[in-house]
């Protein structure tokens, strides 16, 4: 019962979304070992919910134990990107599906100023392309009706940035355009159509990386 208590604490929280952050920003870097004594200080959390947040990270595959015993942010291979993208694709396709017509108007509009302002900068690097994509995907989570599929959701598309390999600039058109078919799917209520605008969406990512690895002669 305790330990139940502790994980579900405001700090064990706070420390699992800021390390989270940390992770996806790469200021953890992968093969990095973890130290609890600086991330505790850079935090401001005593070391009991860090490490209640630790071991929920390396419950969830983010983090793992290195050959000499430290803890580490993992590094995925290729073999394990797919795999990912393939689950994904199964399970954000119904996500779409049953969250059709169940996005508050106010947050497709939201979405979709972001994602026409991201076309008009121009800029294919921009941080603010990772956060509209997330906040996409998260407001179909909370729109799906389903928390459980949600989570899991979260927990691969979270996997998948972990995935570390060079990035090099990408056009943004398309990007955009897929998520524009989304929200557009979305406001319309057509489940079918949301379906096949996420499809379009994963397959789209799944081919970029495949592209992505060619080119940078790391798919072998």
């Amino acid at each position: 019962m305790d330990g139940e208590v502790s994980v579900r604490s405001p700090s064990a929280n706070l420390a699992y979304e800021s390390l989270t952050e940390m992770i996806l920003s790469r200021r953890l870097a992968p093969d990095a070992a973890v130290s609890e004594r600086r991330l505790a200080a850079e935090l401001g959390v005593s070391r009991t919910p860090l490490r209640e947040a630790l071991r929920r990270l390396e419950g969830e595959g983010v983090l793992a134990r290195r050959g000499d015993g430290a803890l580490a942010v993992r590094r995925l291979d290729v073999e394990e990107v797919l795999e990912v993208l393939s689950v994904r694709r199964m399970l954000e396709v119904e996500a779409a599906a049953a969250a059709a017509g169940r996005v508050p108007a106010p947050v497709i509009e939201g979405l979709r100023r972001r994602v026409q302002d991201l076309l008009a900068a121009g800029d294919p690097q921009s941080p603010e392309r990772l956060e509209v994509d997330l906040a996409l995907h998260a407001a179909i989570g909370e729109a799906c009706g389903n928390r459980t599929l949600a989570t899991l959701i979260a927990e691969l598309r979270r996997r998948l940035l972990l995935f570390a390999t060079r990035r090099v600039p990408e056009r943004l058109e398309p990007v955009c355009a897929e998520h524009l078919a989304i929200l557009d799917a979305l406001a319309s209520g057509d489940a079918g159509a949301a379906r096949a605008a996420m499809a379009a969406h994963v397959d789209s990512t799944r081919l970029g990386i495949v592209r992505r690895l060619v080119s940078l002669g790391e798919g072998g």
